[in-house]
Order: structure tokens, then C-alpha cells, then sequence
């Protein structure tokens, strides 16, 4: 299974739920749905790439760091995206990833926004691995 990303409704907010075969499969999952909430998928190239690399204490930090970046990408720098592809490597305790982005600058002809996201939350956050091995995340974004 590849990492699927649905979205539920949160009372001012919508939530993110997502389920993968491997952490880097569900963090690909939650970042496509976020990019998904903000605009339409259709029409972006990949024209250009973007590296990020971030590192946190915990997963469920890292998580909400990538979320942040990718918002943060596309809503003030104006650089929409097409995929992302992201790495884990766990190391003594911290995690780290790299997410390769790409995407394209936004063009007001071509490109349509959703909506806007104010904030990447920790409400009700969740990020592990269940008894089968499967990953699943759930993530509230305020709207």
C-alpha cells in the first residue's frame, strides 16, 4: 500500500488522517493532503526542487516542523507543489528527513488556491505505528 491521506472535518479546522506501510510513505501522504487543502494539485509542474532537512526530538515535532515548512513554501513564497518525496533516518534519539519538493512558482493564471492555513496544530496529533506495522497520522490544521 502506498500512503493514502484523507481529510475529516474539526469544527473551525479540517484534519488530516492518513495510513502508510512506512513512516516516510505517511509523511509523503500528510504533505500531499496539506498541499491539497491549500490548493489544486492539477496544473503544477515540477518544474523546480526544493530541499528540506529538519530534525527534532520526536517524530510526531518533525511532523509538524514538515507541515509548517511546506505551508510556509506555499503560501509565502508562493511555490506550489507538485510531489514531495521524503527520507527518515532515526538517529540517537533524534529523528531527522530530508523532503525533497518540487513544484513551481505560482502563476494566477494557470494555478488555483483552496484555502488558507493559519496554523499546524498538536491538537489530537498522532503519528505510530499500530500491532499490523502500519503507520497512521492525524494531524488538525487551523484554518
Amino acid at each position: 500500500m502506498d500512503g493514502q491521506c484523507t481529510t475529516f472535518d474539526h469544527t473551525a479546522d479540517v484534519g488530516l488522517d492518513a495510513r502508510a506501510d512506512s513512516l516516510e510513505q505517511l509523511l509523503t501522504a500528510l504533505a500531499d493532503g496539506l498541499r491539497r487543502v491549500i490548493h489544486q494539485p492539477d496544473g503544477v509542474d515540477p518544474r523546480q526542487t526544493r530541499t528540506l532537512q529538519l530534525e527534532a526530538d520526536e517524530i510526531e515535532t518533525l511532523t509538524v516542523d514538515l507541515l509548517w515548512q511546506l505551508m510556509d513554501l506555499i503560501q509565502v513564497e508562493l511555490f506550489l507543489i507538485a510531489s514531495v518525496e521524503v527520507q527518515v533516518a532515526q538517529l540517537s534519539g533524534a529523528c531527522r528527513l530530508e523532503a525533497r519538493v518540487a513544484g513551481e512558482p505560482y502563476d494566477a493564471g494557470r494555478h488555483v488556491f483552496n484555502t488558507e492555513i493559519k496554523a499546524v496544530t498538536y491538537h489530537l496529533l498522532q503519528v505510530r505505528q499500530d500491532e499490523q506495522g502500519v503507520w497512521r497520522g492525524r494531524v488538525i490544521l487551523d484554518l
